[in-house]
């Protein structure tokens, strides 16, 4: 497995990061083989969140016995002090542990004045990290404009953003501005939805810009044997592999242009 600096955090994680969404559809005992497989072949990064169902509760089972191998990063979306104040103290108890690495902060450009003013979900992140119940604060969005704008401050250490094949918007902006900022940069939704087809090649691609991990949902041990031999061999894509990530791209773009009330979309830009 090949491990990177998340930015500024200096964390050193994997390349592949599990992403906690999908082990709600399964049962505990197969989320726990899942998380702990995952574990066994490098991958030291989990992310999860309160409002992904019981995806929490289930990587808690895990953290009892191996906390220490790992670090997590959780996503707390109450925009008051309150409301995250709240929601972390729920996922730090479905987690089984009493400190997380990294708290992360969903918001969009409408939102952010509001969770970033006086009495809003900064506040309790702030203080968390007083408290060190969280050693970072990150951000995240489907917005690359808005990050782009906002990771400049002192702010954040590191950020999640939406990138892949397909919704390559990133690499043009804002992963080159965090790279040279020394902002942590995890990548989401690297295989497209699912569209995606080829998850080797899909990870490869991502992991050959400026990312320092990826976070991908798995919640089947074939998944994790996959991208995890994938993740000991990240090497750049072949010309001929290029060619058929961007015929499956265009597919997923074509497919997304209009949307069902006939207007024209592009989701994945």
């Amino acid at each position: 497995m090949e491990y990177r600096i998340l930015g500024k955090t200096g964390l050193r994680v994997s390349i592949l990061g599990f992403g906690g969404i999908p082990i709600r559809r399964v049962t505990e005992k197969e989320a726990i083989a899942v998380v702990n497989r995952a574990h066994d072949l490098g991958v030291n990064l989990i992310h999860t969140s309160a409002g992904y169902g019981d995806s929490a509760y289930k990587i808690g089972k895990v953290m009892a016995e191996r906390r220490k191998e790992c670090f997590l990063t959780v996503k707390v979306s109450g925009r008051s002090e309150a409301e995250a104040r709240e929601e972390l103290k729920r996922s730090l108890t479905a987690l089984n542990t009493n400190h997380i690495e990294i708290a992360q902060l969903p918001v969009n450009v409408d939102a952010f004045p509001e969770v970033m003013g006086p009495g809003g979900a900064y506040k309790a992140f702030q203080q968390a990290q007083k408290d060190g119940t969280i050693d970072f604060i990150g951000i995240t969005s489907h917005d690359a404009n808005f990050l782009t704008e906002v990771i400049t401050g002192e702010a954040f250490s590191n950020l999640i953003v939406p990138f892949n094949y397909a919704a390559n918007t990133p690499r043009v902006k804002l992963l080159p501005l965090a790279a040279k900022l020394n902002m942590g940069a995890i990548a989401m939704k690297t295989l497209g939805k699912g569209g995606l087809t080829n998850p080797s090649q899909a990870l490869r691609y991502v992991w050959n810009h400026d990312v320092d991990t990826a976070i991908v949902g798995m919640n089947r041990l074939s998944e994790i044997e996959q991208n995890a031999a994938t993740a000991n061999d990240p090497k750049p894509l072949t010309k001929e592999e290029e060619k058929q990530l961007q015929k499956m791209a265009d597919e997923i773009i074509k497919a997304n242009r209009l949307s069902s009330s006939g207007e024209v979309s592009a989701p994945y830009h």
